[in-house]
């Protein structure tokens, strides 16, 4: 892959096909994390976005909701660290982060950046992946939760 620097701090850089635009100037060991109030909403300001903890709605998709009874009452929305493991529905067993995000052909501070949302030690949600199947809501009478990612730039330009 090749990259180039662009005014204002930005980088462009391909791999492949594929162009990706990101921020300048991060360190590679930039780790974040926030607390995500249930319902509520966290900006992020490393990855630009913001993360909602809403109410389900009937309709969602089961595989991204999660049963709110077995989630403590503050989310952490945090980078993905070395050694973290998560379970993804439709899976045999938890699988090293590193390796799913392999997958997606993901470098550089793209990779090191990648969100997940914890509650307490557990990883219970992870950008670009269905949610563990044993969180999941058994049936429509539970209080569920929806977890979603907000890209600033898109409520920006919704605002104008």
């Amino acid at each position: 892959s090749k990259s180039a620097a662009l005014p204002q701090g930005r980088v462009v850089s391909r791999n492949g096909s594929q162009l990706q635009f990101e921020r300048g100037g991060m360190e590679e060991n930039c780790d974040y994390e926030y607390f995500l109030p249930v319902p509520g909403r966290v900006e992020v300001p490393e990855l630009n976005t913001c993360f909602e903890a809403l109410p389900g709605e009937p309709g969602y998709n089961r595989d991204h909701l999660l049963d709110r009874r077995l989630l403590a009452k503050k989310l952490l929305v945090r980078n993905w660290r070395a050694g973290d493991r998560f379970w993804p529905a439709h899976s045999k067993a938890p699988k090293k982060i590193k390796e799913l995000l392999q997958t997606h052909h993901l470098t550089g501070s793209r990779r090191k950046l990648w969100p997940v949302v914890v509650s307490g030690a557990d990883i219970v949600w992870l950008r670009g992946f269905t949610t563990p199947t044993r969180l999941q809501p058994v049936d429509a009478t539970r209080e569920v939760i929806l977890i979603r990612e907000l890209s600033r730039f898109k409520e920006t330009a919704e605002d104008d």
